[in-house]
């Protein structure tokens, strides 16, 4: 299943350098990356807990 999100045209260019530079196969990969390094998760957990609901209390923990 893929989603869409919107980011500006800055956030654009530096995901595609990122790409770049880390020879990533897609901005998804960048993406995971990033938020794999930010939240000190395993590469080998991503996926680990499929089917989880997150309720919104849970979405804004890692809001802003």
């Amino acid at each position: 299943m893929t989603t869409t999100i919107q980011v500006s045209d800055n956030t654009k260019q530096l995901l595609e350098r990122m790409k770049k530079e880390q020879k990533e196969r897609s901005y998804d990969a960048v993406i995971q990356h990033l938020v794999r390094k930010d939240l000190k998760v395993a590469e080998s957990m991503f996926g680990a807990v499929k089917g989880t609901v997150w309720k919104k209390s849970d979405r804004l923990k890692f809001h802003d």
